[in-house]
């Protein structure tokens, strides 16, 4: 049921998390299917190297039987000298095959480097876990592809050799220089095949793994929404943050009030306080208060009780608050308007507005 829940495909941060636990989408089928294609190529451009080599190696110590030193001491610098010579032949495809293996599981995972996969974890142990495992989808899988693999490479083996039974069993009747070219052939062909199975096992595999690994990561709606919530706080919590935050604002605001010039109200639904300093920190009239209904009316209280004057002019009332943001002065489209509220308020009381 829990599964059947997990419909929303993994977050960023659920991907994220699981490529620091080492949880990453892998191929190995895909790493062998390019090792072996990268193996039968080195060995197709380095065999006459490696097989002179070998031939070498043979006719030498043929020739020293059974005259030659047969000592342990002779037999084991034989053995590290013959070991020293496959080695650097074949150190080309060894180097190879590493950095194909490298470069291939860097383009599936990318850069990761973990420790977490190496961490004890006893549920690795438990026998009630590793029972559920083992009847795992995942593990039919695997068997299944395993069978698959060991039954599509053993018809092609066999087919291969009963193609050329025949000539082989003949051949190994023959000299090494009829029937060695006979057995290379047959060898290259089974090669060959089994890398282009290998290849067409791997494809498959790529996208089943790719599949089963976002599957592994699905996330049910409630997971999304608590990783939303983590991530970004708790919807309430901030709407609580925010509301502390417009009331703090407020009341800075409404301290401003009782230093206000003048209030400009539409009478009750808007209210906007101006202060004007001529030679002070506001040489045009500045906004330092506005709002509406409510808080209209609390700007209005706070304008009576410190004895602001009040001018009603709703048309200038409703185009302050509309064009003017707090703490701005107001635009020179408006100097005029407002000029004849301020110069009828000096005219009326010359102690409050200066001019």
């Amino acid at each position: 049921m829990a599964d059947a829940e997990k419909t929303e495909e993994a977050t960023p941060k659920r991907v994220s998390d699981a490529r620091k636990k080492g949880n990453v989408m892998r191929s190995q089928d895909v790493t062998t299917a390019a090792i072996m294609l990268v193996a039968i190529v080195m060995m197709r451009l380095l065999w006459p190297d490696v097989a002179e080599e070998l031939q070498r190696l043979v006719q030498t110590h043929l020739g020293q039987f059974p005259e030659g030193d047969l000592s342990i001491e002779s037999l084991w610098r034989i053995l590290l000298e013959d070991a020293t010579v496959v080695l650097r032949v074949l150190a080309p495809l060894l180097l190879a095959l590493l950095v194909t293996g490298i470069v291939v599981n860097y383009l599936m995972v990318g850069p990761l480097f973990t420790t977490e996969s190496m961490r004890p974890d006893l549920k690795k142990i438990n026998p009630f876990t590793g029972v559920k495992r083992f009847f795992a989808a995942r593990s039919f899988v695997e068997l299944f592809k395993g069978i698959l693999k060991m039954a599509i490479i053993g018809v092609i083996v066999w087919q291969v050799l009963a193609d050329r039974y025949p000539v082989i069993l003949s051949g190994l009747r023959m000299s090494p220089s009829v029937s060695g070219p006979l057995i290379a052939e047959a060898a290259w062909t089974l090669a060959v095949r089994c890398v282009i199975a290998l290849i067409v096992i791997a494809l498959f595999d790529f996208y089943w793994q790719r599949y089963d690994y976002k599957k592994s990561l699905r996330m049910s709606k409630q997971e999304v929404k608590d990783e939303q919530k983590q991530q970004e706080g708790d919807p309430n919590v901030k709407a609580e943050i925010r509301k502390r935050m417009r009331q703090a604002a407020r009341r800075r605001m409404m301290q401003q009030v009782p230093r206000a010039t003048v209030v400009i109200t539409n009478p009750t639904h808007f209210a906007v306080a101006l202060l004007y300093e001529r030679d002070g920190a506001a040489p045009a009239p500045m906004v330092v208060a506005k709002g509406v209904d409510d808080v209209a009316l609390r700007i209005r209280a706070i304008a009576e009780e410190h004895q602001v004057p009040i001018v009603e002019n709703p048309p200038l009332a409703r185009e302050l608050y509309r064009v003017v943001e707090l703490g701005d002065l107001i635009p020179p489209e408006l100097y005029a308007t407002v000029a004849e509220v301020l110069v009828a308020l000096h005219a009326a009381r010359p102690d409050r507005v200066a001019l």
